[in-house]
Formats: structure tokens, sequence, C-alpha cells
């Protein structure tokens, strides 16, 4: 009986942290950190203020926690999607898909951006802000990723590096512009030009 009731505790957890996370990611993005409330966040989740508390340690731990778990789902999504590839091209090809999907969630985009700007407002917050973006990284960083990029691509291990790199942050900038101009930032478009920017980043072999 101990056993199950633990396991409806740990049920209920889990619901209430999913709750507040989704709630939280709709008001950082809409807000930014600075104009979001706990009291919001915990009201569109339908809980408690106190719930909040129960589970983060502050606005602070929210919001890292969200990044955090927003990309450790990017990470396993795109590592499952690899595992289905049977060779290099394929695995290539899926990364490129991944990469120019991006622009589906532009909320994730904004969203590290928000981090970005708070990681640079808050360097007492460094080493937590430092692994959470190694987190975010691991997206390329990954050995079987280094090495299908190496073998791959037709560059250099520092211009690979560098193009690795530029990855997000363009993505991030791109998405920011789409709205100030939607009719030509629109998802075709800047499914289009990302495409193209991989592509120059990345060339296959001949």
């Amino acid at each position: 009986m101990s056993m199950e009731i633990l396991t409806r505790q740990q049920i209920r957890t889990q619901e209430t942290q999913a709750r507040l996370l989704e709630a939280a990611e709709e008001v950082f993005v809409r807000d930014g950190f600075q104009g979001a409330q706990l009291d919001g966040i915990a009201a569109m989740a339908g809980r408690s203020k106190g719930a909040v508390y129960t589970h983060f340690k502050n606005k602070e731990d929210l919001f890292l926690a969200l990044f955090e778990h927003r990309t450790r789902s990017y990470v396993a999504r795109l590592a499952d999607s690899v595992r289905q590839c049977t060779n290099q091209r394929q695995r290539f090809a899926a990364f490129r898909e991944f990469y120019v999907g991006f622009v589906r969630d532009k909320a994730f985009s904004i969203l590290t951006l928000e981090f970005k700007l708070y990681a640079l407002r808050h360097p007492e917050s460094r080493d937590r802000l430092r692994r959470a973006f190694e987190t975010s990284r691991a997206t390329t960083d990954d050995g079987l990723f280094e090495q299908m990029f190496r073998e791959y691509a037709q560059v250099t291990a520092t211009d690979n590096d560098l193009a690795r790199a530029a990855l997000g942050p363009i993505i991030s900038g791109l998405v920011l512009e789409s709205n100030f101009e939607p009719d030509v930032l629109s998802e075709e478009g800047l499914r289009r030009i990302l495409g193209r920017i991989f592509d120059a980043l990345f060339p296959p072999p001949n």
C-alpha cells in the first residue's frame, strides 16, 4: 500500500511540475524573465503559488529548470532520430532536418534569447548558467555528431566548431526578426534560408 501511495504521489508531483513548466514557458516567452510573475505562472498552471515553491526555489530556479527541460527534450529527440538512421548520409540529413525544423518552435528560440540575456545580466549565477548552456550545446557536441561532421562534411575541425557554434544564434536571430517581417520570413521562408545556411556551413561531399 505504501508503495502504491508513493507512486501516486510521484505521479501527482510529475503532473504538477509539467503544468508549472508549461505555464512558465508561456509567461517567460510573453513577459520575459523580469516581467514574469510566479503568481501568474501558478494561476495559469491551475496551482497555488505555494506549489511553485514546493518544486522550485525561486523564479530563477524555475526559469533555468524550464530551459534545461526544453533543451534535454530536444537532445533526446535528435538522438532518437539519428539512431533510426543506418548510414552517415541519413544521419547528416536527419540533423539538417532537425536544425531547419526549429522554425516550428519559435517559443524555444525566444526562450533561448531570454536565457542568454539573463546569463549576461546575472554573473552571480554563472556556474548553473554555464551548465545549462553546455546542455543546450549537447545537440552538436555529442561524440556521434562530432564524428559524423568530421567524416561527412567537407570542413576542417576548426571550421566545424565555428559552424556548430553559429547554428543556434542564427536560428534565434532569424526567428526574432520574423516577428517584424512575417511576410518575408514566413515559416516556409525560414526553412529555405536555414537550409541554405546549413548547406553552406556543412557542405556534403560531392
